[in-house]
């Protein structure tokens, strides 16, 4: 993978955290290769017919990787690890469309490119249990729970309308949030690292994202600070101009002669504009 990335990249392999991210997407990447490889050798009878799946290789796996995973797909240990985990999915009600991507990530990917602003909770919940172009929900639970969760959430929302308190996007997240965990919760504990009915959330490897966010909000603050502390120079410059001008004009009724005195041109003007 390394040599066909330095094909049109350069790796700069000394930088730790440079070479930490690519290798938590490379990693990433043959995870999701090997999940479609594997999915292959199944349909193919892998688990009742191994030698037939073996010899009907994917067109795009290399000979030699092929070999390697059919020689641990045919293990008994693994198989015995699959069938585990295939009768653990079958267990769950609320499935779903997240994968092994955490919340974080989700969410990063989903920001809106113009306005730079993450979906709200409830946008999250339906890309996560609805999928368009296929079955829609992922099942007849999912759709159901998604209903209540707008219904508690309309709730909340008719609450707060009938004492007058103005709801910000904030508060509605907030809102949604709430009524995400309080639908699909109530069966089931909160686990440490998940969010009730979605899945998990920042992990170690999305740590990127975080410093991603941080760093830009940072920026942010900075340039904030820096247009405050513009505006409060110019406001300043401001006053101490108009202080000078009515110096200028009470000397001017004191001392009709001040002018023929101390003329002053465009030119000092412009100094002392620049002095003040």
């Amino acid at each position: 993978m390394y040599e066909k990335l330095e094909v049109k990249f350069e790796l700069l392999r000394t930088n730790t955290i440079f070479m930490e991210y690519v290798n938590a997407r490379l990693h990433a990447q043959w995870k999701r290769t090997r999940g479609k490889w594997s999915e292959h050798w199944k349909k193919n009878g892998g688990k009742t017919n191994p030698q037939l799946a073996r010899s009907k290789r994917k067109s795009d796996c290399p000979i030699q990787e092929w070999n390697h995973l059919c020689d641990y797909w045919e293990l008994e240990k693994t198989k015995k690890y699959s069938d585990k985990m295939e009768a653990n999915r079958a267990k769950q009600v609320n499935i779903s469309r997240g994968g092994s991507r955490s919340i974080a990530n989700h969410t990063f990917q989903m920001i809106n490119p113009e306005t730079q602003m993450p979906p709200s909770p409830l946008e999250l919940y339906h890309k996560l249990h609805f999928n368009a172009t296929k079955q829609g929900w992922l099942n007849e639970n999912s759709r159901i729970e998604y209903e209540n969760i707008i219904e508690h959430k309309q709730a909340a929302l008719d609450e707060l309308n009938s004492k007058g308190i103005t709801i910000t996007t904030t508060m509605e997240h907030q809102l949604e949030k709430e009524a995400i965990k309080s639908v699909c919760g109530r069966k089931k504990t909160i686990q440490s690292a998940w969010e009730v009915g979605v899945g998990p959330v920042l992990r170690k490897k999305d740590s990127w994202m975080k410093s991603v966010a941080e760093s830009s909000q940072r920026d942010s603050s900075e340039n904030e600070s820096l247009r405050n502390k513009v505006i409060a120079l110019e406001a300043k410059q401001k006053r101490d101009k108009e202080k000078y001008e009515r110096m200028f004009e009470f000397i001017g009724t004191k001392f009709p002669d001040f002018e023929s005195i101390f003329p002053i041109d465009a030119s000092d003007e412009a100094v002392s504009d620049n002095t003040i």
